[in-house]
């Protein structure tokens, strides 16, 4: 005869709750002497009180251990033998069904069955959370409108749970606080660290003065390409305004900062040259390069001994063809940047060209506004400077520097994105100018010292709190979060909270190396870092107890 096995804890715990349960329903709307009165309500709780003290005594000793503050002995004394007419049982049950079964109830329950084993999951939000946009990177099919709809049903599965963080709309000027509605039309205001306003130019009143007489003077329209009749007295004087701060004469505006970074590649590269690019370089840069030739070597993040080797081995087996390197002033992704002295000195020892991208360090950073390039003290002495004004100049554009009338020209007549385009509206030169102006002055210094306030108390707090700020202080606070299902989750609830902040993943990170981007303005005041930090942390926080609750998922 086989000998009884012991039943697992998992078994007892539901005998336990099973007991609880028919006992709860037998004393229900009765009180103790009404229960006692009743003969068969007598039997059941007396029968209910034995089954729970016997699947308590038998819980092993792993299980009372950790979970001591289950009142194990409590429930144990209620299996112990009594006479048949002794009510004790009873009236122990009673009291421990009043007293002490509600405070653990929720505990017993979790040991039994663990919530993302009771959760009905939203099928739609599993699909969104399991996939990302590397897995339709690559469709499959010869129908190219047909195979885009496997993507287009992740994206409304998402759009659907709400962990969709794009294409949202704002609702009023995108200041230190916004309101914006989401893309299923949903509603909030909260802290703004999603815009790109690093000087809160904006909502600067002599920036709106000046956009306001552009307006009056010229209309809304450029009314045609740089190359025709697209260009104002405005457009020359930002010309002159910008050459003058970067020390290089010769400067050629794009309509957008994409359309600048491309152009400026496709206009100086051939296809028989060679492009030596940072693997966290700019979209617009990375696309133009492979447009340009396919001589493209993306080499390790800031790894200067990487770039030094490339450049040794292309100009051992190709003496004749031109070599770009290409960099990021500021890299938005990592909030890191370059030894730029180094790189401009690697360039002149193999006769390559470089060029660095100043979008989003120009205006906000350095002594007088010069970026990473002043900070580093190379005004007029890089190649090629190309930036963008879509963060610190209040506008959309952008815009090729070098030192060189010949490379101007030349960009301006090969560099599509300027010769096919229409010219800055009179309005946007008018903005970047009168920007250029006011960042290059006192003023300009004062708006970034509070910028970086802001910048130091939002990464001081969120580094006390335990979270993970990447590079060094800029107006770009990278908060690395790694897991994609997390940051989305703690993304929706930031939404609800009232802090907008840019969840970024692949694209434009590695797959598994999300974060948020917040990007900080100058009229954030240190408090509200503090409270928006303090909003992050708690969201995080509850993202990771959901999904553990709904999925089981074990993030650290």
């Amino acid at each position: 005869m086989n000998p009884i096995q012991p039943r697992e804890d998992d078994e007892l715990i539901g005998v336990i709750l099973g007991a609880a349960d028919e006992a709860s329903r037998c004393i229900q709307g009765r009180s103790i002497d009404e229960v006692l009165a009743t003969p068969d309500a007598r039997e059941t709780l007396r029968r209910c009180a034995t089954d729970l003290g016997t699947a308590a005594r038998e819980v092993s000793e792993m299980m009372r251990n950790w979970a001591s503050h289950i009142p194990w002995e409590s429930m144990t004394a209620l299996g112990e033998d009594a006479p048949a007419a002794d009510d004790g049982a009873v009236r122990a049950l009673w009291g421990f069904m009043h007293q002490q079964l509600h405070q653990v109830r929720g505990d017993l329950e979790e040991m039994w069955r663990p919530a993302h084993l009771r959760r009905e999951v939203d099928p739609d939000e599993t699909y969104a959370l399991d996939k990302n946009a590397y897995d339709f990177y690559r469709p499959v099919g010869r129908n190219l409108l047909q195979r885009t709809e496997e993507f287009h049903g992740w994206v409304e599965a998402r759009r659907r749970t709400e962990t969709w963080q794009y294409s949202r709309v704002l609702e009023a000027s995108p200041g230190s606080i916004a309101r914006i509605t989401n893309d299923v039309g949903r509603r909030t205001q909260g802290i703004n660290f999603n815009s790109q306003d690093y000087l809160s130019f904006n909502a600067h009143p002599a920036i709106r003065e000046a956009a306001a007489r552009a307006l009056h003077d010229y209309g809304p329209h450029s009314a045609g390409s740089p190359m025709v009749l697209g260009n104002t007295r405005i457009s020359d004087a930002l010309e002159a305004e910008l050459g003058d701060l970067l020390q290089m004469e010769h400067l050629t505006l794009f309509p957008t900062g994409w359309g600048a970074g491309f152009g400026s590649m496709v206009g100086l590269v051939r296809q028989e040259d060679h492009v030596v690019i940072d693997r966290l370089a700019h979209a617009c840069l990375q696309q133009g390069a492979r447009a340009a030739t396919r001589n493209v070597i993306r080499y390790e993040h800031l790894n200067l001994e990487s770039v030094r080797q490339h450049l040794k081995d292309i100009r051992a087996r190709d003496s004749r063809n031109g070599i770009l390197v290409v960099t990021d002033g500021l890299f938005s992704v990592d909030a890191d940047w370059p030894d730029l002295v180094t790189l401009q000195d690697l360039c002149r020892q193999h006769d390559a060209t470089l060029l660095v991208d100043v979008a989003h360090d120009l205006g906000a950073m350095g002594p007088g506004g010069t970026g990473v390039i002043g900070m580093q003290e190379l005004l007029g002495k890089v190649d090629l400077v190309m930036g963008a004004f879509s963060k610190t100049f209040a506008s959309n554009g952008g815009f090729l520097a070098s030192r060189s009338a010949a490379v101007k020209q030349y960009v301006k007549m090969f560099g599509g994105s300027h010769m096919f385009s229409n010219a800055l509206s009179p309005v946007q030169s008018a903005v970047v100018l009168e920007a250029t102006r006011i960042l290059r002055s006192p003023e300009g210094e004062v708006l970034r010292g509070r910028l970086f306030k802001a910048i130091h108390a939002l990464r001081d707090e969120l580094s006390r709190r335990g979270l993970t700020c990447m590079g060094s202080p800029s107006p770009i606070v990278p908060l690395l979060i790694g897991n994609e299902k997390l940051a989305r989750i703690a993304n929706r609830r930031l939404f609800d909270r009232g802090v907008l902040a840019f969840m970024v993943e692949f694209p434009v990170t590695p797959t598994g190396s999300s974060r948020f981007r917040l990007q900080v303005q100058a009229a954030h005041e240190p408090q509200d870092a503090l409270e928006a930090a303090r909003i992050i942390d708690e969201s995080i926080a509850e993202a990771r107890a959901y999904l553990s609750s709904a999925f089981g998922s074990g993030l650290a």
